[in-house]
C-alpha cells in the first residue's frame, strides 16, 4: 500500500494547525455571543452563518481567496440578520490580511474593497454602534492590515527569489568546477597519449622491423614478444584514456546549441539574457564550439557574482574584420566576414573594474589556446563587456 497520499495529508494538516486552532476559537467564542447576547430573532440562522465566518479560517492556507470570500459573505448575511457583534468582525480582518499576503494584487485588491463596504454596511444597518469617526478609524485599521499583507507577500517573494538566485549561482558553480576538472582530465589523456603512446608505438615498429632481419631465431622471438607486448600496452592505454575521458566528460560535449540551455539556466536568477546566434556558426570545429561555450558559461558567472546586472545581452556570430580597400572602397567604410567566431556578452551592470579572480584569465586561456583574442572592460553608459575572437578551425 502507498502511503505518500497520507503522509501528504498528515504534513498539510500539520502546517494548517494554526489556522484550524483559531478557526475552533472563533467558532466557540461567536456561538456563545449568538446564544447569550442575541436579544432573540433568528437564532439558528445567525449560529449558521456565525460558524461558516469562523470556521472558514481553517482554509486560508489552502484557499486564501476562496476563505475570504466566504467569510465575507457570512458575515454580510450576519449583519443583514440583524446581529450586531464587534468579534465577528476580526475573523474578516484576519482574512483580510492573509488574502494580501497570499494573493495575487487583482484579489487582493477585491478582498479590500469587499471588506470596506462591509464596514460601511456595518455601520449603516446599526447606525447607533458607532459614530463618523469611528467608521474611519475602522476603515483605517483594515487599509493598514491589507498594507502590513502586501508587504509581508513582498518579504517572502524578495527571500525565495535569494534562494533560487544563491540555488542558481551554487549550480553555476558547480557546473564551472566540473568544467576545470574535464578540462584537466582531458588535457591529462592528451599529454598520456601524446607521450606514452607515440614512444610505445616506436618500440612496437621497431620491433617489427626486427623481425624481418637475418638475426638468431632467439633474437626473433624476442623481437616478436616485444612487439605484442606492446601492442597489449597500447590497447590498456586507450582503454584507460577512454574510462578517464569518460569521467570526465559525463555526455555529449557541449557547444553553441547548448547555449538556449546555459542562458535558461542563468535567467532563474532573475537576470534577462538575450541570447543571438547568428545563422551558419554552428558549422565551426567541435573543439572551438566547447571553447565558445565555456568562454559565455565564464561571462555569466561573472555577470552573477561581480555585475549587479539586471540584464545581459551574448551575441555569437561571424568574426566581422575590417579590410584593406576592396573593389576601390574605403576601408574604413567596408567589412566582410572573416574566418573565425565572435562571442560577445555585454551586461548592463556596474561597469567598474573587474575583480581579481579566475574568470577572466580563464577566458584569456581558453582563447589563446585556440589562437584567439580577447578584449574586455566598461562601457560607455555602464556596464561591462567581454568580446572573443576564435578561429573557426576545422570542421572534420
Amino acid at each position: 500500500m502507498n502511503g505518500a497520499p497520507l503522509l501528504r495529508w498528515s504534513s498539510g494538516l500539520s502546517r494548517s494547525v494554526p489556522e484550524l486552532l483559531l478557526a475552533g476559537i472563533a467558532a466557540v467564542l461567536i456561538t456563545f455571543e449568538v446564544w447569550v447576547f442575541d436579544p432573540g430573532g433568528a437564532t439558528a440562522g445567525r449560529t449558521i452563518a456565525g460558524l461558516t465566518a469562523a470556521l472558514s479560517l481553517a482554509f486560508l492556507r489552502q484557499a486564501p481567496f476562496a476563505a475570504y470570500v466566504v467569510n465575507g459573505l457570512a458575515i454580510y448575511a450576519l449583519v443583514a440578520l440583524g446581529f450586531p457583534s464587534d468579534f465577528y468582525q476580526y475573523t474578516n480582518l484576519i482574512a483580510t490580511f492573509a488574502v494580501a499576503s497570499r494573493a495575487e494584487i487583482g484579489k487582493a485588491l477585491i478582498s479590500l474593497v469587499f471588506g470596506a463596504c462591509g464596514v460601511v454596511y456595518y455601520f449603516l444597518r446599526f447606525p447607533d454602534e458607532g459614530f463618523p469617526g469611528l467608521v474611519f478609524a475602522i476603515l483605517a485599521v483594515f487599509l493598514a492590515t491589507w498594507f502590513a499583507g502586501r508587504m509581508q507577500l513582498a518579504r517572502t517573494r524578495a527571500s525565495q527569489a535569494t534562494r533560487e538566485n544563491e540555488i542558481a549561482q551554487a549550480n553555476l558553480a558547480a557546473e564551472q568546477s566540473r568544467s576545470e576538472l574535464e578540462a584537466e582530465r582531458s588535457r591529462i589523456a592528451q599529454e598520456l597519449h601524446d607521450i606514452v603512446g607515440h614512444a610505445v608505438n616506436v618500440m612496437v615498429v621497431h620491433a617489427g622491423a626486427g623481425q624481418g632481419l637475418p638475426v638468431d631465431p632467439k633474437a626473433q622471438d624476442i623481437f616478436r614478444t616485444i612487439a605484442s607486448t606492446g601492442r597489449s600496452a597500447l590497447a590498456d592505454l586507450d582503454r584507460m584514456l577512454d574510462v578517464l575521458q569518460g569521467k570526465a566528460r559525463r555526455g555529449p560535449v557541449p557547444g553553441l546549441a547548448e547555449l538556449d540551455a546555459l542562458c535558461d539556466a542563468v535567467r532563474t536568477t532573475g537576470i534577462e539574457v538575450d541570447l543571438t546566434v547568428d545563422d551558419g556558426v554552428q558549422d565551426v570545429a567541435p573543439s572551438v564550439g566547447l571553447a565558445a561555450y565555456r568562454i559565455v558559461q565564464e561571462s555569466l558567472t561573472n555577470v552573477i557574482k561581480h555585475a549587479h546586472a539586471t540584464s545581459v545581452r551574448v551575441e555569437v556570430g561571424h568574426d566581422v574584420r575590417t579590410g584593406g580597400a576592396v573593389d576601390g572602397h574605403d576601408a574604413r567604410q567596408e567589412t566582410h566576414p572573416g574566418t573565425g567566431l565572435s562571442v560577445t556578452v555585454r551586461d548592463n551592470g556596474s561597469g567598474g573594474q573587474p575583480v581579481a579572480g579566475r574568470g577572466l584569465r580563464n577566458i584569456a586561456e581558453r582563447a589563446a589556446l585556440h589562437g584567439g583574442s580577447v578584449r574586455h572592460g566598461p562601457i560607455d553608459g555602464g556596464g561591462f563587456e567581454v568580446s572573443v575572437r576564435l578561429p573557426a578551425g576545422s570542421t572534420t
